[in-house]
């Protein structure tokens, strides 16, 4: 189906809004917000109904949908005032008043027919998993000795074939595939061993126990998932075990529409991959921090700067900083311990005195550029050198970086997320938010969580969506890491919001964690912004909350 109106087509089969036949780049949840309205443009559309459709019910702020209606006038050229689409009724919902014309399109009967369900089809959940069947325990030489010592080298994963839980053998095309797209993006983290699909096929079918398999490839961890269609949508489940004593690390479940079905199998691969590479990253982290410092290599050396990168203080990044300069002392040709070292300096430029500053970002960049050089084909790498040339105010350079680094990881949630923090500073506020909120949906437990709420409250500061950026500061706040910083944009949103009881509490929370904080340090602290009109309304609203003009 798709939808015509004005200059604009949505089609539901391409999850696509056109103008003019140029696609739009919106956000899944405000395309689907549209597609909703639209759907039910003769009719309004409560506020319930929508969280309904979009949140699937979950409990969520009128912030959040504010922003999503926001995004979704942005995109439709409309506003809040205007309201040429989507018109707003106090206290009853929305309603899409625009002229509406919907076009059926021909269907690829096999792809979409395939996973309509059968009447009756089971809906439990799938089986435990206790052996490996005989089969496949008298498989030999399922992988070379010379693939299992590269394994024991690095992090290392089988991902089992994904079950067809349907009862129909037409469906295994979709398991298959999605069992492909998941070791294809995670293959892309160079950092980690992925077996290949041709070593695991073996396990097509089977009820498999993760520490055999983990004895039979020589590997660390397994996947494992099933697919599961129901009358109007496919589950798939998704369990990261970990192969020495079958221990879950990480479980989840899906739950999406067969009318998506064209999109499911790289939304939900791309979904999982990213999931699963910092839930890897942490029990690696894990696994370093109990050996002793005489024992580490290069890549436990690694692992453990990372933990005390991620703890975002000056005594953790000292630290962090000692254990990749070991790293590549231990192996001078280690990218990613070039490239950490890079990523510690960029975290020191946000923090350290501001003479300190230039010094730490002229590094920042070289160490980037040489992990480049090491390995051009590391996500992390170009990741670190896109967010320097950022912080240096290249910006054009930095998209550029960033964008290699997406292609090479389209699930690499760092790189959207600085990918983001670049286009804010690059005066295009309404990407950066998309790409944020992007990072935010594939690593909703990232180290950096709060960083992500953090910006995107900068994103709707710079709007002018003081609401919207109160809500996203206060998220950050409510993080275990945050850093003062996140208190003084709450502090600053609630300011020109016009709340100054609020804006003042914020004030003093910020002063306690930071008590020389001043305007002046916020002006110096934005070194990267290219607004000063930004700056400018910031420190207003630090005014207005009571922050002193000098520390």
């Amino acid at each position: 189906m798709q939808y015509r109106f004005a200059e604009f087509e949505l089609d539901l089969s391409q999850q696509e809004l056109r103008r003019l036949g140029e696609s739009v780049h919106i956000e899944p949840q405000v395309f689907d917000l549209i597609v909703h309205l639209v759907r039910h443009h003769d009719r309004i559309v409560s506020k319930d109904e929508l969280i309904e459709a979009v949140w699937n019910g979950r409990i969520i702020s009128e912030a959040a949908l504010s922003s999503r209606i926001n995004g979704a006038r942005r995109a439709l050229g409309d506003n809040g005032i205007d309201q040429f689409f989507i018109r707003t009724l106090h206290k009853r919902g929305f309603r899409f008043v625009g002229d509406v014309q919907a076009i059926s399109t021909p269907t690829t009967d096999a792809e979409a027919a395939r996973l309509v369900p059968e009447e009756g089809a089971s809906t439990a959940d799938p089986p435990v998993r206790v052996s490996v069947s005989p089969e496949v325990s008298r498989l030999d030489n399922i992988v070379s000795e010379s693939v299992k010592a590269e394994a024991n080298t690095r992090p290392s994963i089988a991902v089992l074939p994904f079950g067809n839980m349907s009862g129909d053998p037409e469906n295994d095309y979709f398991s298959y595939g999605l069992t492909e797209d998941i070791i294809r993006l995670l293959a892309r983290n160079r950092w980690l061993s992925v077996i290949s699909r041709h070593s695991t096929v073996g396990f097509q079918g089977r009820v498999v126990d993760a520490r055999e398999v983990g004895e039979l490839l020589g590997v660390r961890y397994v996947l494992v998932g099933s697919v599961r269609k129901s009358r109007d949508t496919v589950r798939i489940t998704a369990e990261l075990v970990r192969a020495a004593d079958g221990k879950q690390l990480w479980a989840d479940k899906y739950d999406l529409e067969l009318e998506y079905i064209f999109d499911i199998q790289e939304e939900m691969a791309r979904q999982i991959a990213a999931t699963i590479e910092p839930e890897l990253s942490k029990v690696e982290q894990q696994l370093a921090a109990r050996k002793a410092p005489e024992s580490l290599d290069a890549w436990d050396c690694y692992q453990r700067g990372l933990w005390n990168l991620w703890r975002f203080t000056t005594p953790g990044f000292d630290t962090a900083e000692e254990y990749f300069q070991r790293a590549i002392d231990a192996d001078p040709n280690f990218a990613r311990g070039h490239g950490a070292l890079s990523y510690v300096n960029l975290q020191r430029a946000f923090i350290d005195e501001p003479k300190d500053r230039p010094a730490r970002l002229e590094t920042a960049l070289r160490q980037a550029r040489h992990a480049v050089a090491l390995d051009e084909l590391d996500c992390f790498c170009h990741c670190a050198l896109g967010r320097a040339l950022c912080l240096t105010h290249q910006n054009d350079e930095a998209l550029a970086a960033l964008d290699v680094s997406l292609e090479l990881n389209p699930s690499f949630a760092q790189a959207y997320f600085a990918q983001g923090f670049n286009m804010l500073w690059y005066g295009r506020e309404v990407e950066a938010e998309t790409l944020l909120d992007r990072a935010t949906m594939l690593s909703p437990r990232d180290s950096h969580i709060s960083a992500f709420h953090h910006v995107r409250s900068w994103a709707h500061f710079s709007l002018g969506e003081y609401d919207i950026a109160v809500e996203f500061a206060r998220r950050a706040t409510r993080q275990p890491n945050v850093t003062y910083q996140a208190y003084a944009s709450l502090a600053a949103s609630l300011g020109l919001l016009g709340d100054a009881t609020q804006a003042k509490a914020a004030a003093a929370e910020l002063l306690q964690r930071k008590p020389n904080y001043s305007i002046g340090t916020a002006r110096q602290e934005f070194f990267f912004c290219n607004d000063v009109g930004f700056i400018d309304r910031f420190v207003e609203g630090l005014r207005v909350a009571g922050v002193p003009a000098k520390g």
